[in-house]
């Protein structure tokens, strides 16, 4: 009987735990994957950075909400792979551990260092339907505040190449349902999220800094699809950039610039020693307050302390000396109080006056200048310095000829041209060789007298 009546007992205590505090387990699930084959990676010194470059790649993602205990640090289910071809270097996360479960717990624990979770609440490892970053306190907070649709933190590994960085990276990965990166080629951060705009964002911390110096590699994904529960999230392929005012602009960022991992905690405010003074009762003294006659309240006025007598004016600066109250009269060769003139540019020599002799001096007649006819000598100013010689020059040397520019190829007379040789049937041509006369053109010598006509001739006698 002990066995089924403590089954009874623990059946009935899981199901009256709390829903946003209890233990199940069969929790929720979602999930996300890529529809298009890109993504971008995000260059910079500091993730979720406005500098983002467009590659090629994929991502799957799906979550078991089991834990709801507010500080479980692992508990949950969730998978996640993640590639990304950006220029000649290929990219690969995925997720091993959900959460932060000590190296005991696990059934493959990594070679480095595990990282520490994070200081913000993960109950199990996997957070669904709660804002995120900015100042949530959840996630990054120098970056603008954003709704999840599911979100992890765990541990993983990481390829480059297809050479493994790190078995121990400390893995984040969201799948937003309202995103905060506008979606045309700029992928710039928004000051404020919009609902419909489904991303997923993938982020691996803890590399080693040989490999990768930033420490981090980052991704976001746009072209995602989300299914929570079975039911896919509501999205629309592009959301405008510009539109209506928010809300509420009190729902704007930036926040404060710190944020983890690896964050600066934030600088609590100075403290300053207390001080007197500003609220008008400095240098006083605090009245009495007494019952007179008659049941009258007798109130006695504070006493103010003696205040120190004024001092002496300071002076800064430089001050000329003070002139006499009464400086003598100036004399210009006229009594004061006469009618006498003085001749034209003459002055008579004054009087003595307080133990100072003033001499007397006379005005030359200077015609109007007149420029067109001017009179006088020249004027050499001494003492102008002489323009230096050059180092390779002596002063006793006489400066040499300036070379002169050498004559043009055609200043000279010019050649006669060639002549046109003669024609060769200029000169009178050779006699040609006389004709043979004819053999029969001279007449014949010692011949015999033709015979006569008509008969033969006889012999001589």
């Amino acid at each position: 009987m002990a066995g089924p009546i403590t089954s009874i007992l623990l059946s009935g205590f899981l199901a009256a735990a709390p829903g946003g505090d209890g233990f199940t387990f069969e929790g929720r699930e979602a999930s996300a994957r890529t529809e298009q084959p890109d993504g971008y990676y995000f260059q910079g010194p500091l993730p979720y950075s406005d500098l983002t470059e467009r590659g090629t790649g994929q991502v799957s993602f799906s979550v078991q909400d089991r834990v709801g205990l507010a500080n479980a640090t692992f508990g949950d289910k969730a998978r996640l792979s993640a590639s990304l071809r950006i220029g000649g270097a290929d990219y690969r996360v995925e997720l091993t551990q959900t959460g932060f479960p000590p190296r005991q717990a696990m059934s493959r624990a990594p070679a480095g260092p595990l990282p520490p979770p994070p200081p913000h609440l993960i109950e199990g490892g996997v957070l669904m339907g709660t804002s995120i970053y900015g100042e949530t306190g959840i996630g990054w907070r120098a970056t603008t505040r954003a709704h999840a649709a599911m979100a992890v933190w765990g541990i993983g590994s990481v390829w480059r190449n297809g050479t493994l960085v790190t078995d121990s990276a400390l893995i984040h990965a969201a799948a937003l349902d309202a995103g905060t990166y506008s979606d045309d080629d700029t992928k710039r951060l928004l000051r404020e999220a919009r609902p419909g705009d489904a991303e997923v964002v993938v982020l691996a911390w803890n590399l080693p800094p040989e490999v990768e110096p930033r420490g981090f590699i980052q991704f976001v994904f746009d072209n995602v699809s989300i299914n929570v529960d079975g039911t896919r999230v509501p999205s629309v392929p592009v959301v405008p950039v510009t539109g209506d005012l928010p809300a509420s602009l009190a729902s704007l960022t930036p926040v404060a610039p710190t944020a983890f991992p690896a964050a600066v905690p934030p600088m609590s405010p100075p403290h300053f020693a207390p001080a007197t003074g500003g609220s008008g009762t400095a240098g006083t003294t605090a009245g009495t307050t007494g019952v007179g006659a008659a049941g009258t309240t007798t109130i006695t006025p504070p006493t103010a302390n003696a205040l120190p007598s004024e001092g002496p004016s300071t002076f800064s600066g430089t001050f000329a000396p003070a002139a006499p109250s009464e400086p003598p009269a100036v004399v210009s060769g006229v009594q004061p109080g006469s009618n006498a003139t003085v001749g034209q540019g003459t002055f008579t020599t004054p009087p003595t006056v307080a133990g100072v002799s003033v001499g007397g001096f006379t005005t030359p007649q200077v015609s109007a200048p007149d420029f067109n006819a001017f009179v006088g000598t020249s004027q050499v100013s001494p003492g102008i310095l002489a323009t230096v010689p050059p180092l390779t020059q002596s002063s006793g040397t006489p400066a040499s000829p300036i070379l002169g520019t050498p004559a043009p190829l055609n200043t000279g007379t010019p050649g006669p041209l060639l002549g046109t040789p003669a024609p060769l049937n200029a000169a009178p041509s050779t006699a040609l060789p006389a004709t043979p006369a004819p053999a029969n053109a001279a007449p014949a010598t010692g011949a015999a007298a033709p015979a006569a006509t008509g008969g033969a001739a006889g012999p001589a006698r």
